[in-house]
Formats: structure tokens, C-alpha cells, sequence
């Protein structure tokens, strides 16, 4: 049995037993049981052949539904049982529309304990233990900010970067382009001339293809117009187009330039740019660019074609 039908038929066991206690007659009990909207009947054929419409009947022992009380409703033509299709939902939590009609059949109370409620999929309910566990927490506890600096040597190696050492920056640091060249001032066949600045700077280098040592005098910016004092194999290097000269015992012979490196420093006197150039069919120009971090390590060397 549903439970508007259980409800409804406590309700009139009540109102019999009440008529009961309080009339003598059979017809004075019914009578007191047809107060309000209810009519009791012992069995289903007791049922008028044409009912009241909106007045509800307790069949006490329904034959068609194992004996157990079971309400019906006249609906002008036939008598149906109070469930079912004759029950639908209420848009109010705890009611329902009974035949039409809005009928509450609970009603949720203001307050209740709270060891009724359940733990969902999405919230939970926390019990005493865990509220208190959760006001002895510090505001923030575990609250994390990462510093403005900190030492490197918290930093781990990643996949495609890695930190580095010490050792590894000084290394770095020495480190200079000119090295991949390095092998040719070592051959028999070529000479390296060299162009200092008044602080004994390099800066500019030039490295020939002379089968000859060369005695090389200091450094011009224009070819000398007269030959007086100097000596046979005497050269010197033109600061400003990067050539090398010797003088054969009679002229001014243009020695052939493999590389011709050109250098720049700052204020501080460190190396900031060298430009490499390499000589052949068509010159090749390679740039460095130096960068150094605030205490004056270098830290970086960029290369470029230009």
C-alpha cells in the first residue's frame, strides 16, 4: 500500500474506533466515520452503485487487493483505487496532488541531528573529530610562497635545460671563437700578425698564407708613401682594411689574408664583439657578442652571420 493510502487508513481506523467508544448504534459509528471526506466499508461490494464524486471510500478488506484496507475515489462512471495514476508529484517538497487536489504527506522540519544526513558524491558530512582536527589547522598551514632569490643549488637538471656549475661558467667563460681557428697559427706555412691598442689590447689579428717570417713593425693606418728604413721582409699590419704588408727589397707586396679577426672591449677593458672574417672566393663574416652578468663573469657569447 502506498503511503497516502496508509495514511488515510490509520486515519479512519481512528475515527472507527473513536465511533466505537462513543455510539451504541451501528448507524451512529458510520455516521461518525462519514465525517469529513472518508466513507468505511468492510468489503468492496459494499461500495455504492453510484459514489460521490471527490469523496474518498476505505474498502477495510478488498478482495481484489489481498484483503488490506485500500481507498477509492468515485469518478463518475467507475471506482478506482486512490495510487497510482490517480497520485502525481507536487512542485512542494512533501506533498503530492491526490486526485487533483494538493495532499502533504510530509514535511521536512526546520532543525533535525544531523546523524541522519548522509555523505554524497560531491559533499560530505564531517564528524566531531575531524571539525576538531580542522580548528586546531593553522590559517594558511601549508600556504607556499615561492622567494624573490634563492641559492641554485635547490635547481635540478630538466629535460631540455640544465643548471650549471661553478666550474662549468669558468669554464665558459675562457672560452673564445677564436679557438676553432686556432690550429692554423700552428702550421709552418702561416703567420699571425697582431695590432695593439696603448693599453696592449688585441685588436685586430690577421693570419697569412707567407712562407716567410715576417718582422713586423708597429701597426698603420696608411700605407707608409716611402720605403726608407725598412729592411728586407719587413711587414706591417693596415690597421684599418685588416692587410698585412711586406717589403720585398723593392716594393710594398700585399701578403694574402686567411682570417682577419677584429676586436672590441667596454670601458672595463672586457671583450664585448669579434668579428671574424674568413678570406676566400667570397669573404665569410662571423659576429661574436659577449655578455657578462653584474659581477663581470661572461656569461654568454652569441654568434651571427653579418
Amino acid at each position: 500500500m502506498d503511503i497516502v493510502s496508509y495514511s488515510k487508513a490509520a486515519k479512519v481506523e481512528r475515527e472507527v474506533k473513536k465511533a466505537r467508544d462513543s455510539y451504541t448504534s451501528l448507524d451512529g459509528r458510520l455516521d461518525a466515520v462519514s465525517v469529513g471526506n472518508v466513507i468505511s466499508i468492510s468489503i468492496k461490494t459494499e461500495l455504492p452503485i453510484i459514489g460521490e464524486t471527490g469523496r474518498l471510500y476505505l474498502v477495510q478488506k478488498d478482495s481484489s487487493n489481498q484483503n488490506e484496507p485500500t481507498m477509492y475515489t468515485y469518478t463518475g462512471v467507475t471506482y478506482v483505487k486512490v495510487g497510482g495514476d490517480r497520485v502525481t508529484s507536487h512542485t512542494e517538497n512533501g506533498a503530492v496532488n491526490l486526485n487533483g487536489s494538493k495532499a502533504v504527506i510530509y514535511t521536512h522540519p526546520d532543525t533535525h541531528d544531523a546523524d541522519m544526513l548522509t555523505d554524497g558524491k560531491m559533499n560530505v558530512i564531517m564528524t566531531r573529530e575531524e571539525r576538531h582536527k580542522l580548528l586546531n589547522i593553522d590559517i594558511e598551514a601549508n600556504h607556499y610562497t615561492h622567494p624573490d632569490t634563492h641559492s641554485a643549488d635547490i635547481i635540478v637538471d630538466g629535460e631540455t635545460h640544465v643548471s650549471m656549475t661553478t666550474a662549468e661558467r669558468k669554464r665558459l667563460s675562457t672560452i673564445d671563437p677564436w679557438e676553432i681557428y686556432s690550429d692554423l697559427v700552428d702550421y709552418v706555412d702561416v703567420v699571425t700578425y697582431f695590432a695593439f691598442d696603448e693599453e696592449g689590447r688585441i685588436i685586430r689579428q690577421v693570419v697569412t698564407d707567407s712562407y716567410t717570417e715576417q718582422s713586423v713593425m708597429e701597426p698603420m693606418w696608411t700605407i707608409p708613401s716611402s720605403t726608407d728604413s725598412y729592411a728586407e721582409n719587413d711587414a706591417f699590419l693596415l690597421i684599418s682594411v685588416g692587410e698585412v704588408y711586406r717589403y720585398d727589397g723593392n716594393e710594398f707586396v700585399q701578403l694574402s689574408a686567411i682570417l682577419d679577426a677584429i676586436y672590441e672591449y667596454d670601458d672595463e677593458g672586457r671583450m664585448i664583439a669579434k668579428s671574424i672574417t674568413t678570406m676566400g672566393s667570397t669573404p665569410i663574416k662571423t659576429n661574436y657578442t659577449y655578455v657578462y652578468d653584474s659581477s663581470g663573469n661572461r656569461i654568454a657569447v652569441k654568434k651571427y652571420q653579418g
